[in-house]
């Protein structure tokens, strides 16, 4: 039987060549901007379509000067097409040049810790300095459909740890009496992504700090812990030799447009088919007629109204003043953007009138105080 792995922040890192600080403070006071994307399938798209659309998004992001694109991970939901983010982050990779590019994550629990570490290796040395390793240890689907990723009723995450610590070992190797020590990820040995932890929850904010790697807290959809999580990770942080400072994302919804009817309309699909998977059910894609057709209850709407609050929906002044709210109490060194419209055009502007905040000054870091 293997032993188990030394805590988080006294895992043994050898022989690495890790990528840079690039989360690291900048001189500015600027937020950093970040986008993560789902690979949405709009109603009536095909599958082809709506991972085209991805790495379209991606172009647009890396032309508007975002920082990185990341790609989730969930499976067995017919509007998400994000089910392979290494192989769609290959397509990515090869339509993009400057930005970086990442899981935002990869479900380690789903995975052998090995091939997670050869497909991010391959990624590493088909497109450099640029791949993000980000991980979390959620299933990303329900029960019935992690059983079948995993070949296993066990759907546990107590073995996240050792599922952590052998994918860092296999990028920089681990200590000589480890059973594993001398197996190598070809490519990934020595050459270490830039590893994210992502959560919603205090549990990944602790490791993540004890491992002194990057937190993303999934802000997006569970908006109730985020100030928490954020001020736990910061108090738990020990440096390394991946970071020497912590270094936090917050995942914020923003659907946006200066005509408010457009923002209800753009909203409402997502909302519906969100309504229907916490039911229990894997919607289809929402058609915008369906949409507006569609009755919301009474309790349905206080539901929409306490999760549209903390996001970013509204016109460009609404939106400043929402992630400008949040980043001020969370401290959050940046915002990933994750665009909720039902229609790309909208998800791609979403991009744009947040771009254009952050080049008018208008989105800064905590304390620094906004441009007007």
């Amino acid at each position: 039987m293997r032993a188990r792995p030394a805590p988080p922040g006294r895992w043994v890192v050898r022989n690495a060549r890790a990528s840079g600080d690039v989360g690291d403070h900048m001189s500015d006071a600027s937020v950093h901007l970040s986008v993560l994307d789902l690979a949405t399938r709009e109603y009536g798209q095909s599958n082809t379509e709506a991972l085209q659309g991805s790495i379209d998004m991606a172009v647009h992001a890396e032309k508007l000067g975002y920082e990185r694109f990341w790609v989730a991970e969930h499976h067995g939901m017919p509007g998400i097409t994000s089910s392979a983010p290494a192989v769609l982050l290959s397509a990515v990779g090869a339509a993009t040049s400057t930005i970086r590019i990442g899981s935002g994550g990869v479900m380690l629990p789903n995975h052998a810790p090995l091939v997670v570490a050869e497909q991010f290796g391959t990624l590493r040395a088909l497109y450099g300095d640029r791949v993000d390793l980000g991980l979390g240890r959620a299933p990303g689907t329900d029960g019935a459909t992690a059983m079948a990723l995993r070949r296993t009723d066990r759907l546990d995450v107590d073995d996240f740890p050792d599922r952590l610590a052998d994918l860092i070992g296999f990028f920089t190797g681990m200590d000589a009496e480890n059973p594993l020590s001398r197996i190598r990820a070809v490519p990934g040995y020595g050459d270490v992504p830039e590893f994210w932890l992502l959560g919603s929850s205090g549990y990944s904010a602790q490791v993540a700090g004890a491992l002194g790697v990057s937190f993303a807290f999934a802000h997006h959809f569970a908006s109730d812990n985020t100030e928490a999580a954020l001020a736990l990770y910061r108090d738990s942080f020990r440096p390394s030799r991946f970071r020497q400072t912590p270094n936090a994302l917050i995942g914020v919804q923003v659907v946006t447009d200066e005509d408010p009817t457009i923002v209800d309309e753009q909203s409402a699909p997502g909302m519906i088919s969100f309504i229907r998977m916490r039911q229990g059910a894997k919607p289809e894609p929402v058609s915008m007629e369906e949409a507006r057709a569609y009755e919301f209850s009474d309790l349905e709407r206080r539901f929409i109204a306490a999760r549209t609050e903390r996001q970013a929906y509204g016109n460009a002044e609404q939106v400043a003043a929402k992630i400008n709210a949040l980043v001020e109490s969370t401290g959050a060194d940046g915002v990933i953007v994750a665009p909720g419209a039902a229609q790309a055009r909208y998800r791609h502007q979403a991009l744009d009138v947040v771009a254009g905040l952050h080049a008018d000054g208008r989105l800064v870091r905590a304390g620094a105080g906004a441009s007007v």
